[in-house]
């Protein structure tokens, strides 16, 4: 793990291998949650590396701590997409709870590694997702809407970038003016390219990253077809293409469409939003805004509405930059707690199974039990209950008597505390020993160190085995 301190001394970025997050899969128990970027993230082919995890969250502190269950287990998640031509983002923003009370934190998944910095307020987010897009200079035009089937919606985003390459190749071809329409066989080229790559300066491209799940299947033997029905609806014309003519059939688009196309490759910025809160199991609600920022307004299609099957309508719209901000502002949960506001301002807490404390303890190397493992073991619980010992306190049942002091605690003066979530004891420095869960806040003395491991004595005489890295 690479850890790198910047801004503040909370504020900070560290990188994981991908070998280390495969160590998640292998916890026992352990399941990603349907926000979290590891979700989409294809495991390596070499072995996992569980020790640069536990170094990982071990490190972990103050508002960082949050970082675990934000990765593994996230409640809101934020994905912005941007793209200008020549640059191309793609950023997550994870929160443990569904409404940022707690703290942020941006997630970009490399080719060896996954990035992850904070901690990050919703107003942070809110100010960096504005002053990417650049509100100044953009006019205050008169609202305008156009109406599409679903099917539609897709083709219209492939005629763009088919229109789009077409004035790219007049431009190399030294030709002014615009196409004259586009050809059966760009719109099939711009429709499989769209999707080959993950670049959201394209349109086919950034709405389906935007909505992966609405994208219709088969759609590339298909897409001609719907452009041919668009002709009925008037959005276009289809003129024959000459015999021989390699390019096939050209489509002139209508009036509505040639509008559209020649404003959004006039100063182009592609802009995604995707917010997705997880209110229960299995419950998200999904707000997916994706368009193109031009000079004249920005060129807006919600696809929040689309049910699975892609059924309804989309609208695109034409709005100014106030109303771009309103519509920004409320997809990440309405009226910020102000420009000012911290993650670390105010406590925060929540339960859940996806702590740090807890990830580490499920990550915990276990060896292999063999048969002589096994015997050794029950003959040892069975000498144990003929023989009481003190019980590891906050382990035993309310109303279970807890020994006084023993020999061994007379004099026994506290030195740590077993950090808040609790923590695993052994009865050995060896995990393939039978074990009890402390509670969080327990005082104990450290009499003995092996490693990392220590050997702690609690007020009752009751001793175990922790790590000792974790002691406060």
């Amino acid at each position: 793990m690479s850890d790198t301190t910047t801004a503040t001394a909370d504020a900070q970025e560290i990188a994981l291998s991908k070998r280390a997050l495969k160590a998640f899969g292998e916890a026992p128990g352990l399941r990603c949650g349907a926000l979290s970027p590891l979700a989409r993230i294809t495991p390596p082919a070499a072995p996992s590396d569980r020790a640069e995890l536990l170094d990982a969250l071990t490190a972990l502190e103050g508002p960082w701590v949050w970082a675990a269950p934000a990765l593994v287990d996230p409640h809101l998640s934020v994905a912005v997409l941007f793209g200008d031509g020549d640059t191309s983002l793609v950023g997550q923003y994870l929160w443990p709870d569904a409404d940022a009370r707690g703290p942020g934190f941006r997630a970009v998944a490399g080719k060896d590694n996954l990035r992850l910095a904070g901690p990050l307020s919703d107003s942070e987010v809110l100010l960096s997702c504005l002053d990417l897009v650049t509100l100044s200079g953009v006019a205050e035009p008169e609202p305008l809407k156009m109406e599409f089937s679903v099917d539609q919606f897709w083709a219209t985003l492939a005629l763009l970038d088919a229109y789009r390459i077409a004035l790219l190749r007049r431009r190399l071809s030294r030709l002014g003016g615009y196409p004259a329409g586009v050809s059966a066989v760009g719109l099939a080229e711009a429709w499989k390219a769209g999707l080959a790559a993950v670049d959201p300066g394209w349109s086919v491209s950034l709405f389906a990253q935007l909505r992966p799940d609405l994208l219709p299947s088969g759609f590339d033997t298909r897409v001609a077809a719907v452009v041919d029905a668009m002709e009925g609806a008037g959005l276009l014309a289809k003129l024959a293409g000459d015999p021989g003519d390699p390019l096939g059939d050209v489509y002139v688009l209508g009036e509505g469409l040639d509008l559209l196309c020649k404003a959004v490759l006039t100063g182009i910025v592609h802009i995604g939003l995707a917010v997705s809160r997880l209110r229960a199991e299995n419950e998200i609600e999904v707000t997916a805004i994706g368009g193109w920022r031009t000079p004249g307004g920005f060129w807006l299609a919600d696809l929040s509405t689309i049910p699975l099957g892609g059924t309804g309508a989309v609208d695109v719209r034409l709005l100014g930059p106030d109303y771009f901000a309103a519509l920004v502002e409320g997809a990440l949960g309405g009226p910020r707690r102000g420009s000012d506001a911290s993650p670390a301002a105010a406590p925060f807490d929540m339960a859940t199974p996806y702590s740090r404390d807890a990830l580490i303890d499920a990550l915990r190397p276990a060896a292999p039990t063999t048969s002589a493992d096994a015997a050794a073991k029950s003959a040892a619980v069975e000498a144990a209950a003929a023989t009481p010992e003190p019980a590891a306190p906050g382990t035993a049942p309310a109303d279970a008597p807890v020994p006084g002091p023993t020999a061994a605690a007379a004099g026994w003066v506290p030195t740590h505390t077993i950090p808040t979530g609790g923590m695993v004891a052994w009865v050995a420095p060896d995990p393939k020993t039978q074990s009890v869960a402390l509670a969080g806040g327990l005082l104990v003395a450290v009499v003995e160190r092996n490693g990392g491991w220590a050997r702690v004595v609690a007020s009752n005489g009751w001793s175990g085995w922790v790590d000792g890295s974790r002691l406060g």
